[in-house]
Parts: structure tokens; C-alpha cells; sequence
């Protein structure tokens, strides 16, 4: 078996496929790109925040072709990507900026929604309450920010348990406090609690129960997730001591073998927030 880990070459066609494969699965279970009763305006001006190859622009735009949007990403390739799928240019905005090392370029007080997605997997904890605070300024009075995270699974793979709770000690010792996947105290409060401070109202707070079993709609995309994410957080979870090289890639790919038969079952929760700007 080999179980050397090889680095993943982020900018790729490989890497867009599987991005699109996770864009279909988030839209059918969040029901579409808005959170159920919001409706913008014909132009309203929409911001992503790592937009990535431009899916979810790419997808608002299908119901609302003449808005406004704006997508910011830290990678030139994807950017590249969004340009290829976003049908328009005349209404489209892509923007070459790293939200977690500059916020200076954020106008004030001019979009009707922002859209943050898995920005805890992208930033650590003393830029994360700064980069919502300027968000939140970078709204119009009563806009809306859309916010969706998701959680570590819970499975009946002992290997891939195992990985998670590596990977939560990992995060623990490198972050600090709050840990990215766990339940205490659980990403679901800690976004609501930074929403709060920034002066934002949640008016939306859903749980979304994927299931991730294998024959199930969403496993083959959670199965190429669960092998990037392993690779993004090796390094980090080796650095701080808590496993070894060798023992993390042989557990890394026992898991992914485990995920891959007929018997694994698993869930796996997304938790999403609607809050309106001061």
C-alpha cells in the first residue's frame, strides 16, 4: 500500500471538476443559491468572498442575470475559471485579492449581500472577527450576509473518526480556543456570535443534514473533499506534534479506503445564517 503523501496541486482542472461537483451537491441541499425568502433586487450589487472558478455567481445569475457582482478570490487561476463560466462580463466583477491578509480594498457601505462560505477552513482566529467586523462595513444599512460552514462528519469509519479527531488537535493547538468541525462550542454559535458583534441581526439560523453514505447523492463529492481537506491540514497537524508523517498518511489512506466501500455511512452538518447589516 502506498502511503506516501503527495502535495495537491490546487490550481487544476482536476481541482475546478471537483469544485463543480461540490456546487451542484451544496445547491440541492441548501435548495438553491439564496436561503429561502430572500429576494434582491433587480440590480443589486452581490459580493463573494472566494468566489473560487465562479460556480455560485455562476448559478445566482441563472435567476438574476442583470445583478450586479462582485467576486474576490486569491487565486488567478480560478479567476480565470469564473471568467469562462460567468456568462457575462458586462455585470460581473472579479477582483485578484487575499481577504485573509488585506481588507483595505473593501468600498463602504455598497453591497445588498455578501456570501461567505467556509471561511473558518480560511482564515484563523485573529483575522476572522476583523474580516467579518469590515465585511459588515462594506454592506449598505439592512443588507444581508449569508454565511454557510459545515462540521466535521460523524461516520461509521473508525480510520476516518480517527483522522478527525487528529485534525481537531491539530487545529486546537495551532489555533487556539475554537476548533473548526467541533461541538463545543460549535461552529453554528461561534458564527452567530461574531455576526453579533459586528451589530448584525440573525433573522435565518438553519441545520442542514447531508448524508453521505456511499450510494448517496453526496458521497462521491464528500469523498473528494475528505481527500483534499487531509492533505490541506497534514502539514499543520504534523507540525504541532500530534502525529507522526508516517502514522498520518497510512491512517489517511486507510480512511479513504474505508469511505470508498459499500458499507460506510456518515452525516455531515452545514449550518447556515442570514443576518441583516446595521
Amino acid at each position: 500500500m502506498n502511503t506516501t503523501w503527495q502535495p495537491y496541486d490546487w490550481e487544476s482542472k482536476q481541482e475546478v471538476s471537483r469544485l463543480l461537483e461540490r456546487e451542484r451537491v451544496l445547491n440541492q441541499a441548501l435548495q438553491g443559491p439564496l436561503p429561502p425568502g430572500l429576494d434582491l433586487p433587480a440590480e443589486a450589487q452581490v459580493l463573494h468572498i472566494a468566489c473560487g472558478p465562479g460556480t455560485w455567481l455562476y448559478l445566482l445569475s441563472l435567476s438574476y442575470p442583470s445583478l450586479r457582482m462582485t467576486g474576490i478570490d486569491k487565486s488567478g487561476y480560478y479567476l480565470q475559471c469564473a471568467r469562462y463560466y460567468l456568462p457575462s462580463v458586462d455585470t460581473v466583477t472579479l477582483q485578484l485579492n487575499n481577504i485573509a491578509e488585506e481588507r483595505e480594498f473593501l468600498p463602504t457601505g455598497k453591497f445588498d449581500l455578501v456570501y461567505l462560505r467556509f471561511l473558518t477552513a480560511e482564515l484563523t482566529l485573529d483575522v476572522l472577527p476583523e474580516t467579518v467586523v469590515e465585511l459588515v462595513r462594506s454592506c449598505k444599512h439592512g443588507a444581508h450576509l449569508y454565511w454557510i460552514e459545515g462540521e466535521f462528519p460523524l461516520t461509521n469509519s473508525g480510520a476516518c473518526q480517527q483522522l478527525v479527531s487528529y485534525l481537531q488537535q491539530g487545529l486546537h493547538r495551532h489555533r487556539g480556543g475554537y476548533v473548526l468541525g467541533s461541538t463545543t462550542p460549535g461552529i453554528r454559535a461561534y458564527m452567530a456570535q461574531l455576526l453579533k458583534r459586528a451589530g448584525c441581526s440573525v433573522v435565518q439560523d438553519q441545520q442542514h443534514v447531508l448524508d453521505i453514505s456511499t450510494g448517496k447523492p453526496a458521497h462521491h463529492a464528500f469523498v473528494q473533499q475528505a481527500r483534499v481537506l487531509t492533505q490541506q491540514l497534514r502539514p499543520l497537524t504534523i507540525q504541532v506534534g500530534v502525529v507522526s508523517c508516517e502514522a498520518y498518511d497510512a491512517l489517511a489512506v486507510q480512511a479513504l479506503e474505508q469511505m470508498r466501500t459499500g458499507q460506510f455511512c456518515g452525516v455531515l452538518f452545514l449550518h447556515s445564517m442570514l443576518a441583516v447589516a446595521p
